[in-house]
């Protein structure tokens, strides 16, 4: 029995030496780190050994398949300038100059709507028809004005065709009376009643002239007025020449102001609007502006023009890319912060107004240190840390983190230039170590 006892003790012994140096230490000893892993040094006695062994567990090693199944990614932790930012709470809002509200400009019924709540339009496009008192009489009487003008001036060009038949057989007189007069068989004072009867003749066809150009300017004036109002009225120059050539009375046709989304559309059919009353209202989200709050401490350290990058909670771990155009000249008196404004591209139109965002200002940069992305970083029980890949899985590797902002942290120390560190997929990886650590399966069944 003492040498069964013995035995028993001595394959505890061997079995424990074996899963110590599995999990990559030995009795007694630090830990040495994997490739691509820790840049400490070691610890300074076997008890922080111990303690750094227990955090840092097993490996978890991940079949193609199970990390396709997780949509791993990794990372190089890399040497290079950490930018230095500042980061303001703030919300998305429409840009002021990519706003529209469409409204008639007189008084008229609503005849016809071409668009819908949700609706892409683009810039000129017919929106609305509004039939308005106002401007049919307005066109009705532009036609009057064009129809009374071509009356005049056909009335006066027929008078000035008349007075130039009556000069051709005044001079044609005169000529005769010289002929005969030359002869010496006239009498004088006949070429003088013929001379004077042409020359009369000729200054009426002058004042016709005159006065069909003057008829002419006047109808072209009144036509011009006319029409300058109807193009006040939101009567397109288009839809004026056609009214004039087809002599049709036209609706007013409402066009789109901007290019942009229906958001609002409280007009309805047959509703009598007044100039007052708002149609429809389009926004374009192309470009939306990122507004943030600023304390006033850190405005000595912000200018127009520095880049930002915008985050917003619907979009975890993406960033939008844009700059400062506008920094608020009043502070906030009961905030005691400023408003900030970054235009930012939407052309997706993913980013909506009215969500809340957070604005990392990029207020300089530093020296390069080593960093990893701010994704990669996991903490528990008051430790940081990251998985890194190795040749046999994914170790857990504690780490000193130093500066960090919105898209990476610095790395002081428990990572080597080069190391590939998870950022995708660091969760279920941290499950499976978990399991893995407390002996239970995972991922179908199987320990690692």
């Amino acid at each position: 029995m003492r040498a069964t006892g013995s035995g028993l003790l001595l394959a505890l012994i061997v079995v424990g030496c074996s899963s110590e140096k599995q999990a990559g230490t030995e009795p007694g000893r630090a830990s040495t780190p994997a490739p691509g892993g820790s840049a400490a040094t070691g610890h300074k006695d076997g008890e922080e050994a111990h303690a750094h062994d227990d955090a840092a567990g097993p490996v978890v090693a991940l079949t193609p398949a199970e990390q396709g199944n997780i949509g791993l990614k990794t990372a190089q932790a890399e040497l290079r300038p950490l930018e230095d930012t500042r980061r303001l709470p703030g919300v998305l809002k429409a840009a002021p100059d990519r706003v529209a509200v469409v409204t008639s400009r007189t008084t008229g019924k609503v005849v016809e709507i071409h668009a819908v709540l949700g609706q892409q339009v683009q810039k000129g496009a017919d929106l609305i028809e509004v039939q308005s008192v106002e401007v049919e009489k307005l066109q009705l009487d532009l036609l009057q004005a064009e129809s009374r003008a071509r009356v005049e001036v056909l009335k006066l060009e027929t008078d000035l065709t008349q007075g130039r038949n009556k000069l051709r057989l005044a001079e044609a007189d005169a000529d005769r009376n010289r002929a005969l007069v030359d002869k010496g068989i006239g009498a004088r004072k006949d070429l003088i009643a013929t001379e004077n009867q042409r020359e009369a003749v000729q200054n009426e066809i002058a004042g016709l002239e005159r006065h069909i150009e003057l008829a002419r300017l006047s109808a072209r004036a009144e036509v011009e007025g006319l029409t300058r109002q109807l193009g006040l009225l939101g009567l397109p120059a288009a839809d004026i020449e056609r009214m004039r050539r087809e002599r049709i009375v036209a609706v007013l046709h409402i066009p789109a102001p901007i290019s942009g989304t229906v958001v609002e559309r409280p007009a309805v059919l047959g509703q009598v609007v007044e100039p007052t009353a708002t149609l429809l209202k389009l926004v374009d989200t192309s470009l939306l502006i990122a507004e943030g709050s600023a304390p006033e401490d850190l405005l000595r350290e912000l200018r127009v023009g520095q880049g930002v990058r915008v985050t917003v909670p619907t979009y975890p771990g993406e960033r939008f890319e844009g700059r400062i155009t506008f920094i608020h000249p009043q502070i906030d008196p009961e905030r005691r912060a400023a408003h900030v404004w970054a235009e930012i591209r939407n052309a997706g139109g993913r980013l909506k107004p009215e969500m809340f965002a957070q604005l990392s200002v990029v207020v300089g940069g530093g020296a390069k240190t080593l960093v990893v992305p701010a994704a990669a970083l996991m903490s528990a029980e008051g430790r940081e840390f990251v998985f890194v890949e190795t040749p046999g899985g994914f170790r857990r590797a504690d780490v000193l983190t130093g500066a960090k902002n919105d898209v990476h942290v610095e790395i002081k120390r428990g990572l080597s230039p080069g190391a590939r560190v998870v950022t995708d997929g660091k969760r279920q990886v941290y499950t499976v170590f978990l399991a893995a650590r407390s002996g239970a399966p995972a991922l179908g069944g199987h320990t690692h």
